[in-house]
């Protein structure tokens, strides 16, 4: 699974709204406000040379992706069969454009209206996480602390009860990693006749009790993100419903969402509709959440989601680019960023198993599958509607599903839209972006290089680092790259073979006989000193003679042991008993095996490639300084089969 990049809270002083009872009341529609525009953040000091974001690099990706769209087309037709959906929405975004999307049955069942691209359609929770960017845009503005204790903002907090006199006060980041121990729902219907307004609301909290205490555990809460509404409010002084859509749906173009039914055009709105008695579909009225819609109100068609995924999507890879979104990229992904493990999921399947790392960011849901390293989304659900929204922000690739009707498993969308990131991935076009060495990865391996052709002490000190120098001591670096110096001769010309990070990676180098790989770092400073070194081989040489007829003879050992043709071969530290224990154990696992092409060498060692009857494996045979016919170092390894995860 790939390392997340993890970014700290910012830390930001309360100017305007440090108690509630300073802060106008809004209405819970009042007047919209213009959010504060945050100035500039101060200027950043930056890297010289400043190294390449990592990018797509297959020109024909896009092509190669939409190879997967007629079968989409065909599994989703059997998904809407299979539930038995009154309408469907769907669609696939890469590189911020909808590059394929497909509907089926209708809006409005009564009038035959087919599904289309502003069709809008009630997203449920996904309506959580337009709740926390605008909370983030409040942060970003320094108005608001995630690691304050929230009454600080929505002082009706302080009614509810703790479980324990040590429990810690409820924070904002608690409630946006559902880790708050406020219960599910509240004291009130989750879908009430009347709808709450704001007052009646809070008044709800006294004497509430939490299920356990804040920061010990995940407990998925709607109430905590219905309060974020309120909360809202108090501290940008305007309706939250409307300084969420001044300062994130409007900005993205996302001028179809609304947050109530009515202000959606009938003729856009997708019909929502339950399964009735007789088990036939049926609409229903429309859900009237009031102040309690934070957490779920939200309608949107796949124009304004297609909009909203491209957003998301373009906050990676970290870069130097101007900043063009009404948040910062560096926001976006701290949303993104798994913030709390919610479970791992394993289950065995014939042939691999399928295995689940599930967590939280603030609010999106943050998980990894055996297919796909790092997924972004949300959910969502009302008695109407369904939704998903799921993200690969490594791939530039996000799926949208919608549909008008709600009787249905709640694992069904999420589980389609995982089936088609799978399809996606069976063209083998969904790769991740690819680092590109940076000029100092590849000064420093021909800094190597040089030093491997003639060793040079002043050299040395400036290649490498202060660190790797003391871990390192001189004289053992001399020594280890003159019998490189004696395998191969000089070495020049760097190339990269595998970029894991600009100034990390694997290095080919071309030398005098055959070629020498490094794995190497550089340091993150000015001189861009190597500070890790490890010698992966050298390819392209002739196998001396006696090696070969080396390894031959061990070999022969594993099918019928010798004990005197073990005396011969191998060094006193290899003892008899050791080594047939060894060669057992080898043959149970593989059979009889025959011996290949050498793959990689280095100073008096060759490993080489074996066919055996169960499988392929690698051998590595070292010959002894003092005695050169005799073996000193010995080890098969078979090669990895199917991992866990692989299918």
């Amino acid at each position: 699974m790939r390392a997340l990049i993890c970014l700290g809270p910012l830390v930001l002083s309360l100017a305007c709204a440090r108690a509630t009872a300073e802060v106008e009341q809004p209405e819970p529609n009042g007047p919209s406000a213009a959010p504060v525009i945050p100035e500039a953040p101060a200027p950043k000091r930056v890297r010289a040379p400043v190294d390449p974001p990592p990018s797509f690099t297959d020109p024909n990706r896009r092509a190669r992706l939409a190879a997967a769209f007629p079968e989409i087309e065909r599994y989703l037709a059997s998904t809407v069969k299979r539930d038995r959906l009154v309408g469907l929405a769907a669609a696939v975004v890469i590189d911020g454009e909808v590059a394929w999307f497909s509907s089926w049955g209708h809006r409005d069942p009564a009038r035959q209206l087919p599904i289309e691209r502003d069709t809008v359609f009630g997203v449920g929770s996904i309506s959580k996480t337009v709740t926390t960017l605008a909370l983030l845009r409040l942060r970003d503005e320094g108005r608001v602390e995630l690691d304050r204790p929230a009454a600080t903002y929505l002082p009706e907090l302080e009614q509810i009860l703790y479980p324990t006199t040590d429990s810690p006060k409820i924070t904002i980041r608690h409630i946006l990693t559902h880790s708050s121990g406020l219960p599910r729902m509240g004291r009130f219907p989750e879908y009430p006749a009347t709808p709450p307004d704001r007052a009646a609301f809070l008044a709800t909290l006294a004497g509430l009790g939490l299920e356990r205490a804040p920061g010990e555990g995940r407990v998925y809460s709607n109430l905590g993100f219905q309060l974020l509404g309120p909360l809202i409010e108090n501290v940008a002084g305007v309706d939250h419903r409307a300084f969420a859509r001044e300062a994130i749906l409007l900005p993205l173009g996302m001028t179809g969402a609304a947050w109530r039914e009515e202000d959606v055009s009938e003729d856009r709105l997708a019909i929502g509709h339950e399964r009735g008695p007789d088990g036939a579909p049926r609409a229903r009225p429309p859900w009237q959440p009031g102040a309690t819609d934070a957490a779920g109100g939200l309608y949107a068609s796949v124009d304004d989601l297609a909009r909203y995924v491209a957003f998301n999507l373009d906050a990676w890879p970290p870069r130097s680019d101007p900043e063009t979104g009404p948040l910062r990229r560096s926001t976006v992904r701290e949303a993104h960023t798994l913030q709390r493990i919610a479970g791992m999921h394993f289950t065995p399947a014939r042939g691999g198993a399928a295995v689940e790392v599930v967590g939280t960011g603030l609010a999106f849901a943050a998980f990894a599958t055996c297919r796909h390293d790092f997924i972004v989304g949300h959910n969502g659900k009302t008695l109407s509607y369904r939704a998903t929204v799921q993200m690969l922000p490594t791939r530039g690739v996000g799926v949208i599903l919608l549909s008008n009707y709600s009787s249905i498993s709640s694992a069904a969308l999420p589980g389609d839209a995982l089936k088609v990131l799978d399809l996606l991935a069976d063209t083998g076009a969904l790769e991740p972006r690819r680092h590109v060495a940076a000029d100092a990865l590849l000064e420093g391996a021909a800094d190597v290089g040089a030093l491997i052709g003639r060793w040079d002490r002043v050299d040395h000190g400036r290649t490498f680092s202060d660190a790797y120098r003391d871990a390192h001591p001189v004289h053992g670096t001399e020594q280890r790259f003159a019998e490189w110096r004696g395998l191969v001769g000089g070495c020049r010309a760097p190339r990269p073979i595998e970029v894991v990070e600009p100034r990390a990676g694997v290095v080919e180098l071309a030398c005098d006989r055959g070629a020498l790989r490094l794995d190497l770092r550089v340091a993150p400073w000015s001189g861009g000193e190597v500070t890790e070194l490890h010698f992966v081989g050298a390819v392209g040489l002739e196998v001396p003679a006696e090696h070969r007829q080396a390894a031959a003879r061990a070999l022969k050992l594993i099918n019928r042991w010798d004990r005197r043709a073990h005396a011969q071969l191998f060094t006193a530290a290899l003892d008899a008993a050791r080594i047939r224990g060894f060669l057992e154990q080898v043959r149970g696992d593989l059979g009889p095996c025959r011996l290949g092409e050498p793959q990689l060498f280095a100073p008096r060692s060759v490993t080489y490639g074996l066919r055996c009857d169960r499988g392929a494996a690698t051998m590595r045979v070292s010959l002894s300084t003092d005695q050169p016919s005799r073996i000193a170092g010995f080890y098969i390894n078979k090669e990895p089969g199917p991992e866990p995860c692989d299918p």
